[in-house]
């Protein structure tokens, strides 16, 4: 539902916002509360307890006021990823009215709970750059370019480059079996990841899914790695409860 060459825009414009300096990244730093906003290296996975190996921007509509670089920085650039946001929300709407209807829900219960009216809006468009790999640093115990970990939105609508892989899940969220699978970019095809906020609104009949980035193999592209994931969040006031009400009601905010 979004044509490819949206897609490869997308890429490219990210690419342009990375090669901006860090000072001038530095001026929209990281918002954790709105999850908004640019970072580098600061997210650490309890699974692994050392910083992933990425810098990343969020972008989360409501909340978005002084952080968008200048018309002079980027020309287009915050059109260009609005545009990009809707039709990611567009596509993962539709992938959750098919979820909603083998639950038992309307099909449109999920659309009305991720709102991109409402100030309680949380669906986020992140752009991740994980940086070029020393090939020093492969094979050092701990080092991640994204530890493993499941996400907490509904529904991870994820797009990878040719080329540049190192995406790998879990089935069952078994971290013990080490039952990994690698999940090879494909260009003609949209990675979708189930979320903690899904498992729980389907009384764990869908189960989120653990995944991670792994480090380059020493004979591997060792160069830069992007990768565009749009997480359907539910909007802060919807309220999570699955058909059979396993678990008691829980605010999306909460």
């Amino acid at each position: 539902g979004i044509p490819q060459a949206h897609v490869d825009h997308a890429f490219a414009t990210s690419e342009r916002f990375f090669a901006l300096p860090h000072p001038v990244k530095g001026q929209y730093h990281h918002n954790k509360a709105q999850n908004v906003g640019w970072e580098s290296k600061a997210q650490v996975r309890p699974s692994t307890g050392t910083p992933d190996q990425k810098e990343s921007y969020q972008i989360t509509r409501p909340h978005m006021a002084g952080l968008w670089p200048s018309p002079e920085e980027l020309p287009g650039f915050q059109a260009d990823m609005l545009a990009f946001e809707a039709e990611c929300w567009a596509l993962g709407m539709k992938v959750l009215s098919c979820f909603a209807l083998k639950l038992g829900f309307d099909t449109d219960f999920f659309t009305r709970a991720h709102n991109p009216t409402s100030p309680g809006y949380q669906s986020t468009l992140r752009l991740l750059h994980y940086y070029p790999v020393d090939p020093a640093t492969l094979g050092q115990p701990g080092v991640w370019r994204a530890g493993a970990h499941t996400d907490f939105d509904c529904l991870t609508l994820l797009f990878q480059r040719q080329g540049q892989g190192g995406l790998q899940v879990c089935p069952g969220k078994d971290m013990d079996s080490q039952a990994w699978t690698s999940v090879e970019p494909d260009e003609q095809a949209i990675t979708c990841n189930i979320g903690d906020m899904l498992m729980r609104w389907s009384d764990d009949r869908l189960q989120s899914t653990l995944h991670r980035v792994r480090m380059p193999y020493p004979n591997e592209y060792l160069g830069s790695r992007y990768s565009l994931p749009f997480f359907c969040q539910a909007n802060k006031d919807a309220m999570i409860q699955g058909p059979a009400k396993v678990y008691e009601p829980i605010s999306a905010h909460d």
